[in-house]
């Protein structure tokens, strides 16, 4: 392939690898960017909509309020009240009633469609409109949702309700609001007494409503806002939908409402069925892809969205790809034309000295390259042409070096006497080596000695010590281990230790594939036990179980083993029951006056007592709030106390672990949302399983794992809860993961350890007792389940534990 060739190919596979790689980049790194950028300022906007629709919702309370607050308006309801209903003077209230609202009220709202008088029972007993009279709005929101009138009439003052969108075609063939207050009359003594009457006012204010979510109220007072901006897209819309799947608000393309435009979008699917809120992509009622938020109002059974086209978003990012395509494909064809009329010249310069160097190698040394150019092709040439005079004049040197050759030869004879000098000096190497060989045996010598100094350090350790190999076969023991084990030493080396000692935890028998050699013959890393896991070994010479810890570490190389040491913790085991006694004693006589002082500062917080100033709340908040922590201790304390002195008795049923579940994360529900977590729940196995245990301790070991992800994970975190079928389908394991702190490697091994908390947790919550993990761990292993973890620290953490299964078609 010729150089032209190779160039054109090159600089053109260059330039097509670079757009692949520019063109890729500013679709998937930077197109994403643009769409999570465009997809977080939906989201604001959708937040600054729900704000200011509920201060709308205030204001409309407002209006209410103030009719309510009219001395003449209180004086009519309390007449109206005061009269038989049927008679002539019933008859003149509720006239001046409806004259009074109608020229004094009314003409200042003009969003007031009428008002209404309702007495106790829900009963219209006056209205702007008298064919309204008699009417049962009670009835009404039994059947329709559509007043808060059973509120309202038990509601204390300046209390206010508001049922923003309500369809009542009786009344108007557009959506109303529903504003309602309780009326109360003033004494001489200025104290307000209560009426069995409630003000309702229809309001049209759906117009209203839609200026206030789209920011064009905020527009027409001269205010700039982000909802406002929004507006600057030619396809964005903000609307309510109702639980109908009805839009209730007119939008960019359904002016009118009353067409009951159908909205069964995926985001009002998910507030109505999860009470979820999304920010996604998806595809709107009119079958449009667009980019989306939604907030979900429950209470108002409505859902608010805020859409903008995709297509319109990504418009000017599409131009910007295609104009730089074009423009990079017009510079690869300048590029190449460049090369194919500015580098030929050069290249044929370059085929003339390839030639000439061609009849060089063909023995022609008078060959000359005609110097044309003073560039780079004209000094190659000229170099050429030194070279070949160089070569000419080697072939002259060469001639002398043929001569200087065998002047060397004779040179080589006497070189002979020198090998014979170097034969006397391998001789003496030779007895060099031999003295080295004598300087071996005496370090053997030494060696063994050091043997001997290491055999005594081992025998006067004050634990166990028993070295193992593979088959763990007894290869070394120590005087303290003789004791410990009860047994001479003649019958313990190249015994199998299995078949000598017994393992029990927590008094129950561990079979030797579960001993913790096993699992530091798996990971090569050393193991070491606490106080806390409850060993106890049997040996052939002890008649009673011995309380131990035990240290295992692995030993490589050429021979290869493990080192155990064995430690009698008679004693530490007493002083660990004292000190249980002592905080289970100790946790009981605090939770007395611990009772007393979170029930009085509630009291207190709730002003039963007497009024508070706002520094006092303050203070009052802290006194709770360590109270309830230290309550929560005590708790933890009392829970772990039961557990180590076996008084956890276990009312076991049968738990649906879905629904069970499903329970759980419902409560912690207000705690996930605050962080901005997504929970998701995903069981592995399609068959659904159900558990025969206490609920009231499962949910305790769920409800901990749960609480300490929340607890750990940064906002905008995820957790996954999930549960499959193990142990040839004899147990359930369960696990709970997060995205969050992780643990410190180092720290790992004490992660169940009471009172202990990793340096990371410390950090980013300085809160907590270390207890919580501790209490897990003993509750698990008390129903005879495990409980293990997987961690990295900075990436999450993953908690597993089992628990026996029972699996059924239907639960």
């Amino acid at each position: 392939m010729k150089l032209r060739t190779k160039t054109i190919l090159f600089f053109g596979i260059s330039f097509f690898v670079t757009a692949v790689i520019v063109a890729s980049y500013g679709q998937y790194v930077i197109g994403d960017t643009f769409k999570k950028q465009t997809t977080n300022d939906v989201r604001i906007f959708a937040e600054q909509s729900e704000g200011a629709y509920y201060t709308f919702l205030g204001k409309m309370k407002g209006r209410v309020l103030d009719w309510s607050a009219d001395p003449l308006l209180q004086d009519i309801a309390e007449n109206i009240l005061n009269t038989k209903e049927g008679t002539s003077d019933r008859t003149r209230a509720t006239k001046a009633f409806a004259d009074y609202v109608t020229e004094k009220k009314m003409p200042y709202d003009k969003t007031v469609l009428f008002a209404d008088i309702l007495d106790k029972n829900g009963l219209v007993v006056a209205s702007t409109d008298p064919t309204r009279i008699g009417r049962d709005e009670a009835e009404e929101e039994r059947q329709h949702k559509i007043s808060y009138f059973s509120q309202t009439i038990n509601s204390s003052f300046g209390e206010a309700f508001v049922k923003s969108v309500v369809f009542e075609e009786d009344e108007s063939s557009e959506p109303m609001a529903h504003a309602t207050t309780r009326i109360f009359t003033q004494s001489s003594s200025g104290e307000f007494a209560p009426l069995d009457a409630v003000l309702m006012i229809h309001f049209l204010s759906i117009d209203e409503i839609a200026d206030v979510l789209s920011g064009e109220a905020q527009l027409k007072a001269g205010a700039r806002t982000g909802r406002a901006l929004l507006s600057s897209y030619d396809t964005s819309e903000i609307y309510l939908v109702n639980s109908d799947h009805l839009m209730v608000t007119p939008t960019r393309y359904v002016k009118d409402v009353k067409t009951r435009q159908k909205v069964d979008t995926f985001p009002v699917r998910k507030c109505f069925e999860d009470i979820e809120e999304v920010t996604t992509e998806y595809e709107d009622y009119r079958g449009e892809q667009v980019l989306g938020a939604s907030m979900c109002l429950p209470d108002e059974g409505l859902v608010l969205l805020v859409e903008v086209n995709k297509d319109e978003i990504f418009a000017p990012f599409t131009a910007l790809m295609y104009e730089s395509t074009v423009a990079g494909t017009l510079l690869l064809l300048g590029g190449m034309l460049v090369i194919v009329f500015f580098v030929r010249p050069p290249l044929r310069r370059v085929n003339e000295i390839i030639a000439a160097l061609e009849r060089v190698m063909n023995g022609n040394f008078d060959v000359k390259v005609k110097v044309s150019t003073n560039d780079e092709t004209g000094r190659l040439a000229t170099m050429f042409n030194t070279m070949v005079d160089a070569i000419r004049n080697n072939q002259k040197d060469l001639e002398e070096s043929r001569r200087l050759v065998e002047e060397k030869a004779t040179l080589l004879e006497r070189d002979l006497g020198e090998h014979e000098k170097q034969e006397k000096f391998l001789e003496e190497s030779k007895r060099a080596t031999l003295n080295l060989l004598e300087d071996s045996w005496k370090a053997k010598e030494k060696l063994e000695e050091e043997g001997n100094k290491l055999q005594t350090i081992i025998t006067s350790i004050g634990d166990a010590l028993v070295l193992i190999d593979l088959d763990y076969k007894i290869i070394l023991v120590n005087t303290k281990a003789l004791e410990v084990l009860g047994m001479a030493r003649e019958e313990l080396l190249s015994k199998d230790l299995r078949d000598i000692m017994k393992l029990y935890k927590k008094k129950q028998y561990v079979e030797p594939k579960d001993w913790p050699t096993e699992e530091m013959f798996r990971t090569k890393e050393a193991i070491t036990s606490t106080l806390e896991d409850n060993l106890y070994i049997l040996t052939k010479g002890r008649s009673t179980q011995l309380p131990v810890t035990v240290s295992i570490a692995p030993i490589n190389g050429r021979f290869a083993g493990a080192v155990i040491v064995i430690r009698d913790v008679t004693s530490d085991r007493v002083l660990d029951e004292a000190k249980s006694s002592f905080i289970s004693v100790a946790s009981h006589q605090l939770r007395t006056p611990l009772t007393s002082i979170r029930w009085y500062s509630e009291m207190l917080l709730s002003e039963d007592a007497g009024t508070l100033n706002d520094s006092q709340k303050d203070f009052m908040k802290e006194i709770h709030g360590g109270a309830e922590r230290l309550y929560q201790t005590v708790d933890l304390l009392l829970g772990i106390s039961r557990v180590e002195n076996g008084k956890v008795k276990m009312n076991r049923s049968l738990i649906d672990l879905s629904s069970f579940t499903g329970d759980i994360t419902k409560e912690l529900n207000s705690q996930i949302n605050d962080k901005k977590l997504t929970l998701a729940v995903d069981p592995s196995e399609a068959v659904p399983v159900a558990v025969w245990l206490d609920p009231l301790i499962l949910r305790q070991v769920i409800l901990n794992l749960v609480s300490n992800a929340i607890r750990y994970t940064p906002e905008n975190g995820t957790i996954k809860i999930t549960w499959r079928i193990g142990d040839g389908g004899k147990e359930v394991i369960y696990s709970v993961s997060d995205s969050g702190i992780g643990i410190p490697a180092h720290q790992k091994n004490r992660i169940f350890s009471k009172f202990f908390r990793a340096e990371n947790a410390r950090m980013q919550v300085p809160d907590g007792s270390g207890l919580g993990l501790a209490l897990v761990k003993d509750l698990v292993e008390a129903w005879g389940g495990r409980v293990w973890f997987e961690s990295e620290e900075g990436k999450g953490s993953t908690f597993f534990f089992t628990v026996p299964v029972t699996v059924t078609t239907t639960v």
